[in-house]
């Protein structure tokens, strides 16, 4: 067994760096190892996300978010102890070690085996779109193209990546042209389904007309993001972390045009001139498990945040998601045109 490129940082390394080579080796994890491969521990995407949310610095080291007695596996493990192990502690990938030194990285898919049911997508395509007005006057916003493919393509591909087969899209404003644009998925690596609204329902009402027989996790999307998600990556998450309900969040920097003053009590510490804010607000994705669906009301518009407070106040375990990649929320049309300068100069890579 020998290590494949880019399954291994060193302990000089950066948390961007790690991060970089999860999403190009496709295992949800890194190995950090020192002289001669000697396992010195293991970064998964969950910890290095985990990470952030508690204030890690992507351009800091890996030790932010290094596991120093990782679950690993010897050489002589069968393949039915491998995929015992990795659904008994929900991972995606297991090193390999002999005396010490890591010698590979066995993954759920290369065993052919499967953690969580199959998930399915839905994606609310219903919107007119006003803000990009005159564009989506002709053209609904999820189906205009970006580098040769539409929005919602976009979001479509990444999902279908991720093993999600069957993907449903809500449909309100001009219904058809959907239809006739996407057809049955196939070239997509998908099944479509349209679920027509007689009425604008929200951003989860829609969730209602879904059929019944749901088993896996439901990803949810506004179908006008534009992002290079790793869908995967939040599935992982979501089954490793036994989820109810999802939600991704992106940084939002927020200027405060004042001097904000620093103090305690009534002591003044200091004046911090014209600072920004930064928060990590809802992006617009969810993995939803189907028995949640039930807190949907019946053919009545209702939203995301409702159907979490309903689950919180169940007390249903809801995490939070962080998107490092790319992630573009367009509102104009300046920021449109902005977007497509960014992807025709392939930064979407990054």
């Amino acid at each position: 067994m020998t290590l494949a490129a880019g399954l291994t940082v060193r302990p000089a390394d950066t948390l961007r760096t790690a991060h970089e080579r999860m999403r190009a080796n496709g295992r949800g994890l890194v190995a950090v190892v020192g002289r001669g491969d000697k396992l010195l521990g293991t970064i998964t995407d969950g910890a290095l996300r985990r990470a952030m949310l508690a204030g890690a610095d992507l351009d800091g080291g890996v030790d932010q978010a290094m596991s120093l007695q990782p679950l690993t596996a010897s050489k002589r493990a069968t393949k039915k102890e491998l995929l015992a192990l990795l659904r008994t502690h929900r991972l995606r990938s297991i090193p390999i070690v002999t005396d010490g030194r890591l010698v590979g990285v066995r993954s759920l898919d290369e065993l052919g085996g499967t953690g969580m049911p199959a998930p399915v997508a839905v994606v609310m395509v219903g919107g007119k779109g006003e803000r990009l007005r005159p564009l989506t006057d002709t053209m609904p916003k999820p189906l205009l193209k970006i580098g040769g493919l539409s929005i919602v393509e976009r979001l479509i591909e990444g999902m279908a990546a991720a093993g999600v087969r069957d993907v449903y899209l809500t449909l309100n404003y001009k219904a058809d042209v959907f239809e006739d644009r996407l057809g049955t998925g196939k070239h997509l690596g998908v099944a479509l389904h349209y679920v027509r609204e007689r009425k604008a329902m929200g951003t989860a009402g829609a969730l209602s007309l879904l059929p019944d027989d749901l088993e896996g996790p439901v990803v949810v999307a506004n179908g006008d993001l534009v992002t290079t998600i790793d869908f995967r990556a939040l599935l992982d998450f979501h089954w490793h972390h036994e989820g109810s309900i999802t939600v991704t969040g992106v940084e939002h920097l927020s200027p405060i045009p004042y001097g904000v003053l620093r103090f305690v009590e009534h002591h003044l510490l200091g004046i911090d001139e014209k600072p920004q804010r930064r928060d990590l607000v809802a992006a617009g994705i969810y993995v939803v498990e189907a028995p949640v669906l039930r807190f949907v009301p019946r053919d009545a518009p209702s939203g995301m945040p409702d159907l979490i407070a309903r689950a919180v106040g169940e007390g249903l375990p809801t995490h939070v998601f962080p998107i490092l990649e790319r992630w573009f929320d367009i509102g104009s049309p300046e920021e449109f045109e902005r977007v497509l300068l960014h992807f025709a100069v392939g930064a979407d890579s990054e």
